[in-house]
């Protein structure tokens, strides 16, 4: 039958992800919903009336179909759900290829006003394959009204679609070792993301983490580090939690508190092996309840308070949900639940309930009402008593920087043609190239900003040493004996520039007497609709060489292999990277027409808000189109108050930020709430390992979805089972 489309084709691409609910129920329950799209009026009897109400119905069956699958699902995370979501798609196929991809046809009949059946027309909807194979797949709803018949359908393209990267730690760790920090400071999460067991994480010095903390390996603290649990940076109305795969081990005086009243999902610690104390371990605090899990307990030492539930259940191996109680003071705000035995030698504090499993020694020492003391229960373990899942791995990274470098994939990648220009001799541009052009040097820019969020504009003017306006290498032969202390460096980012890379030539090292300050400005006018972010971005990479052999994925792990990428070495010290539109407003006009000088430190009002959300007399920079990709072996070591606005990803390569950063910046959280802070970066980082020094915070925001960093997670183990509708059609 030819087609002759009466209705505007719609191309409406994306994945769309089925839920765990059977295709064929779905399907009956979008016909019987779709008969309250039409209203039957049988006093009319006009064939262009006919054929209207024919179509109406007809399209309106197909479009609940599509829009009710669009409204009712989303990405996930969950590996339970994505197995749904297969199991879903493969059932329409099925649909599509029965009677020898004829597929599956389904009517339903109009009902009358008094719920009874009617014989004035029928509709039939019918899921068949497109072609001699399921991934095509047609949706055609047929419908005959008072003899007249018509027909529309939707064109499907079923396929794993990658899932796009989401970054929501403020710190991860890709590699499989341990590691130490002192007086490291996280606005955000922090996270160890590689699954290998015996890893020791060491938190000493005041280290502080306002987020979330997922780790893999064994935690051992001490010299008062605190994690404070706050509403979530990625989505306000989630909290945080804190996930150690192992043990917890407080050595010395560990304080777990929240911002947030308890609510199922969130405010808990989930310790996948033992916890033990021996001096001064706090959690929650009255009012913000804490709940903690572990499956086996020994409480020593000196005080043990919490605001929360206690719970101690069975693990794996020889974890047998048994807890020692035996602090120098030790309360329990909320209730104990102990799988196991329960053994207690010192005075116990419980204002709920215990349950314990097993035996109780030292049932005299627990000071709580009798009547609720309950030895030999049965745990439910079910709502808020339900331990939560340690995942079995974190989301795994599958494309490297090398990918990034190299690949043909444009799916991959959008930058390998830039990259690889460097060593081809295509591109032979320096910093040197651009100094040596007099428009590019002591460069003045005046723009219309509006630096209130008022929408009223003014004029601001900023200067700059150095403008680079392509792509080039920062090598060696930059003379900064003729810029000075604090050269300003402008990156303009622009459609005619596109994407720019800047290599960073191996063994580069700047002393504290140059401390360039670079600031990246996009003005890139093509957008992304859904995020608002600009299509091009800037990246510094690494000077790993064009002999890197890209080998293919691999087929147990589903990461991209690689070999052949050369180790590179870099040595900052004071080195700044600032976004334009964050540099204008962070600081003053006497800062900002200076070509060169330490920027020193944000004016008076300047407030960052690193949150999903407004905040009132704050700044929320957009997603950074800042990002350095650093290949394997690569090592950076930034000190002496260096400081980044930027994303790093360098999953196997050394990130040393061993600097106390930008002094004096004000960060706001959701409620208003504000704190200065030494600023080190902005953004987020992820390393094969990490080292930092001094009193370091590093603020969350999360890298542009148009950067390539998007394309980082996904393939074998991450695809989203859906569908691209290709099109409608009228027959």
């Amino acid at each position: 039958m030819k087609n002759t489309p009466k209705r505007k084709q719609r191309n409406k691409p994306g994945v769309v992800l089925f839920t765990a609910v059977a295709v064929m129920l779905m399907l009956s329950i979008l016909l019987t919903a779709t008969v309250s799209f039409v209203s039957v009026n049988r006093t009319k009897t006009n064939d262009n009336y006919k054929s209207k109400q024919a179509y109406l119905t007809a399209s309106s069956t197909l479009e609940s179909f599509i829009n009710q699958i669009q409204t009712d699902t989303a990405p996930t995370n969950d590996p339970t759900a994505k197995a749904q979501q297969k199991k879903a798609i493969d059932n329409l196929k099925k649909l599509a290829s029965a009677n020898s991809g004829k597929g599956t046809t389904t009517n339903v009949s109009y009902n009358g006003s008094n719920g009874k059946s009617d014989n004035i027309g029928t509709t039939k909807i019918t899921v068949a394959q497109e072609g001699t194979s399921a991934k095509y797949i047609v949706v055609t709803c047929e419908t005959t009204y008072l003899g007249k018949t018509e027909k529309v359908a939707a064109h499907i393209s079923t396929h794993p679609v990658p899932k796009p990267a989401e970054y929501t730690n403020t710190i991860e760790l890709v590699g499989n070792g341990g590691a130490g920090y002192d007086n490291l400071n996280v606005i955000g999460d922090m996270a160890g993301i590689n699954n290998t067991t015996g890893k020791i994480y060491r938190f000493t010095n005041n280290t502080s983490i306002y987020g979330s903390y997922l780790m893999y390996g064994s935690l051992e603290v001490s010299t008062q580090p605190l994690i404070m649990l706050k509403p979530s940076l990625v989505d306000e109305k989630q909290g945080s939690t804190v996930t150690i795969s192992e043990n917890l081990d407080v050595s010395n005086e560990f304080h777990i508190n929240s911002t947030m009243a308890r609510a199922d999902g969130y405010n808990y610690v989930n310790i996948g092996q033992k916890l033990s104390t021996s001096n001064h371990m706090d959690v929650g605090s009255s009012g913000f309840d804490v709940d903690l899990f572990c499956c086996e307990a020994n409480i020593g030492g000196n005080d043990y308070t919490q605001y929360g539930n206690f719970y101690v259940y069975k693990g794996a191996g020889a974890y047998n949900g048994d807890a020692t109680f035996g602090a120098n003071g030790q309360t329990i705000n909320g209730s104990l639940y102990v799988e196991g035995d329960l053994n207690v030698t010192k005075s116990l504090k419980v204002t709920g309930s215990v349950y314990v499993t097993g035996t109780i020694t030292g049932k005299d020492k627990i000071v709580c009402t009798a009547s609720n003391i309950h030895e030999g229960a049965v745990l439910s373990k079910a709502g808020r008593d339900a331990k939560p899942q340690i995942p079995v791995s974190a989301d795994a990274y599958v494309y490297y920087p090398e990918d990034f470098f190299m690949s043909s994939d444009t799916n991959v990648t959008t930058i390998s043609d830039k990259y690889q220009a460097f060593y081809d001799g295509s591109n032979t541009k320096t910093f040197n190239t651009f100094a040596s052009d007099w428009t590019n040097v002591d460069y003045t820019l005046t723009e219309l900003i509006d630096l209130t969020g008022t929408g009223a504009k003014t004029p601001v003017t900023s200067r700059y040493k150095l403008r680079i306006t392509s792509s080039c290498t920062w090598a060696k032969d930059l003379s900064f004996n003729d810029y000075g202390n604090g050269s300003r460096i402008l990156v303009d980012v622009s459609d005619s520039s596109g994407d720019i890379v800047i290599r960073l030539q191996n063994g580069l090292n700047l002393g504290a007497e140059w401390s360039p300050v670079i600031v990246v400005r996009n003005r890139s006018t093509i957008i992304d609709t859904t995020t608002g972010d600009r299509k091009y971005n800037c990246y510094f990479v690494s000077d790993s060489g064009s002999a890197i052999t890209l080998n293919g994925i691999d087929s147990v792990t589903g990461k991209s292999q690689h070999s052949g990428s050369s180790a590179c070495n870099y040595s900052f010290k004071g080195l700044k990277v600032f976004d334009y539109d964050t540099y204008v407003r962070m600081f003053d006009s006497s800062v900002l027409n200076n070509t060169k000088g330490n920027p020193g430190l944000p004016q008076s009002g300047f407030v960052l808000n690193p949150t999903s959300v407004d905040v009132a007399g704050s700044y929320r920079p957009k997603n950074s189109s800042i990002i350095f990709l650093f290949g394997e072996n690569t090592t950076l070591n930034a000190t002496d108050q260096s400081f980044f606005q930027g994303s790093f990803y360098s999953p196997q390569a050394i990130v040393n930020i061993a600097t106390s950063g930008l002094g004096g910046l004000v960060v706001t959280d959701s409620a208003g709430g504000k704190m200065t802070v030494q600023c080190c970066a902005v953004g987020v980082v992820i390393a094969n390992s990490f080292g930092n020094a001094n009193t370091a915070f590093y603020v969350y925001t999360k890298p542009s979805t148009t950067s390539v960093m998007q394309n980082a997670k996904g393939g074998k183990d991450d695809s989203a089972f859906g569908y691209t509708l290709d099109r409608y059609d009228h027959y």
